[in-house]
């Protein structure tokens, strides 16, 4: 068997780039109350909220809360550096700078990425408490968030790894009647994982199954649901696992999930 964290951080590599990579500006702006979009030099918060925009022609504007729809920094430099630790595997060293972010770049925008990157990176590394508490914070601030299939998802799993059984399948059951087929998928991927912390592996592998065979237009499911039926069928030492890693890496060969399903077949 391959090294499983090593495939873990690669997976969590890509989840880095596509977040880091998006919403860069060429220069700081505030959308006043208005819509009106003011570009500036610089930007800046105070903790209450109040944003001061630099203007090219160097006045200070001040926004106070209410006088403002959005406030967006230009991307820190610090990302650079946490896609570098992120490519080397140092993910707490990662994390660590994300939390200054976080707090640097509160009510420019920034804030809320390193937000939600932090609250991945914690699930990877395993940090279940940390990693719920950083999805209920964006939860709070942006509720819309929470409707999201995939991080809602990740936030069962950061629950279910913390110990809270009653929430996770409370959101499980919400989701499979939601009529949402992506959250009712999800979810059902979700159920099965808390199968197989209760030991309950013939039971996972059925939800696993399930999803895999009655959510096949739910691209963006199947290949961890493939993934995790392989992992169920290795674990009750079927032989069909190796058939289903295969799967894997043939039919979603740009998925994290290949490479996880890669490295255990070495």
């Amino acid at each position: 068997m391959g090294n499983p964290r090593k495939s873990v951080l690669s997976a969590v590599i890509k989840i880095w780039l596509g977040l880091a990579a998006g919403g860069a500006q060429a220069a700081p702006f505030v959308i006043n109350s208005a819509g009106t979009r003011i570009d500036g030099a610089a930007i800046q918060s105070d903790p209450d909220g109040t944003v001061l925009l630099t203007t090219p022609q160097g006045q200070m504007l001040t926004f106070r809360p209410g006088t403002y729809r959005q406030a967006f920094a230009d991307k820190p430099q610090d990302l650079f550096k946490v896609e570098a630790m992120a490519k080397n595997g140092d993910l707490a060293g990662a994390a660590a700078i994300l939390r200054r972010v976080k707090e640097e770049y509160r009510f420019l925008g920034w804030d809320l990425r390193a937000s939600l990157m932090l609250a991945r990176v914690e699930l990877a590394q395993k940090n279940f408490e940390a990693a719920v508490s950083e999805y209920e914070e964006l939860f709070s601030g942006q509720p819309q968030l929470k409707t999201v299939p995939v991080e809602r998802e990740h936030y069962m799993q950061a629950l279910l790894g913390a110990g809270r059984i009653e929430e996770t399948a409370a959101l499980i059951d919400d989701d499979i009647a939601s009529g949402s087929r992506e959250a009712a998928a999800r979810a059902q991927v979700v159920r099965g994982d808390m199968k197989v912390a209760a030991g309950q592996y013939e039971e996972a592998l059925l939800d696993y199954l399930r999803t895999a065979i009655l959510f096949k237009e739910q691209s963006t499911v199947l290949p961890e649901a493939t993934y995790k039926t392989a992992l169920a069928l290795k674990k009750l030492n079927d032989p069909r696992a190796t058939e289903y890693f295969q799967k894997v890496i043939d039919e979603f060969p740009e998925s994290k999930f290949a490479e996880l399903a890669k490295g255990e077949k070495e």
